[in-house]
C-alpha cells in the first residue's frame, strides 16, 4: 500500500525533494583556508628563518684604548633562526666587522715626522636565545642573550722619517658575551629585524711590536729586525646596530 501525503501538508513538492536530495549529495566540504606566510600575524613553533643583516659598529673606549686602534666599523651578518617555542627563538649569526683604519702623523722632539697606521677586523660567531614579547600583532619586540667566539685581526704601523719600521701583527680567538635588545616585524612575506647589541671580548688584544731598522733603504745592507720590549693591551668591546630582513619558511 502506498501513502500519498498531500504538498499541503508536507509543504514539499515531489520535485523540490528530488532537487534538495541532489544538493545535499553533490555538496562538498571546504575546509577552512590554511593561513599562508602571507598571511602570517605570529610566530609559529618550528618556524625557521634566513636573512642578512647590515652592520653598523662603534668602538666602545677612550682615545687611548679600543676607539684609538679601531674606527667606525662596517659590514653585515648572514643568520639561521628556529623558533623553539612562540616565546622563544635560537639564532645563530656568522658576520664580518671591518673597522676604519685609523691614521695620523706626528712630530717629535728631534723634529722627525712619523706615521702611525692601525687596521682591525672581526669575525663574530654568536649562538643566542632571543625572548619575543608577545604583542598579539605582528610586531614583536625581543631581548636577547648570545654568547660565542670572535675572531680578531690587528696590525699596526709606525713610520719614521728615517726609514724604521715599528710594528705589530696580532690575531687572536676568544669568547665573548652580547646581550641585545630590539624587535621584528612581519610584513608580508617578510620579516624585518632592527638589533641593538653590545659585544664584550673576555679576552684583551695584546699585540707584541717590533722595529724594523729597513737599513736597505739607505744602503745595500739587510734590514735587520729587533723585538720592542714595550707591550700594551686594549679592552675590546662595542656598540653594533643591525638591520636587515630575513624570510620565514617551514612551517608546522
Amino acid at each position: 500500500m502506498k501513502l500519498k501525503l498531500s504538498s499541503a501538508i508536507t509543504g514539499k513538492t515531489t520535485q523540490t525533494i528530488i532537487i534538495n536530495n541532489l544538493t545535499s549529495n553533490l555538496k562538498l566540504e571546504v575546509p577552512a583556508e590554511v593561513p599562508s606566510i602571507g598571511d602570517l600575524k605570529e610566530f609559529v613553533k618550528g618556524m625557521i628563518l634566513l636573512g642578512v643583516l647590515a652592520d653598523l659598529t662603534i668602538p666602545l673606549g677612550n682615545d687611548k684604548g679600543f676607539k684609538h686602534i679601531a674606527g667606525t666599523g662596517f659590514f653585515g651578518h648572514v643568520m639561521v633562526a628556529y623558533l623553539l617555542t612562540t616565546a622563544f627563538l635560537l639564532e645563530l649569526k656568522i658576520g664580518y666587522i671591518k673597522y676604519e683604519t685609523q691614521t695620523s702623523t706626528e712630530v717629535n722632539e728631534s723634529g722627525e715626522t712619523i706615521d702611525n697606521e692601525d687596521k682591525f677586523s672581526q669575525v663574530p660567531i654568536l649562538l643566542g636565545l632571543y625572548y619575543l614579547i608577545n604583542t598579539h600583532s605582528a610586531f614583536k619586540p625581543f631581548v636577547s642573550l648570545a654568547l660565542g667566539l670572535i675572531i680578531q685581526s690587528y696590525s699596526y704601523t709606525r713610520t719614521y722619517s728615517d726609514g724604521r719600521e715599528k710594528i705589530a701583527d696580532e690575531s687572536n680567538t676568544g669568547f665573548g658575551i652580547a646581550p641585545s635588545v630590539g624587535f621584528y616585524c612581519l610584513l608580508g612575506t617578510v620579516l624585518i629585524e632592527l638589533q641593538l647589541e653590545y659585544l664584550h671580548m673576555f679576552r684583551k688584544l695584546e699585540p707584541s711590536y717590533s722595529v724594523n731598522y729597513n737599513l736597505g733603504k739607505v744602503n745595500n745592507s739587510l734590514d735587520i729586525n729587533q723585538e720592542d720590549d714595550s707591550s700594551e693591551s686594549y679592552s675590546v668591546k662595542s656598540f653594533s646596530i643591525n638591520v636587515g630582513v630575513a624570510f620565514p619558511f617551514n612551517l608546522k
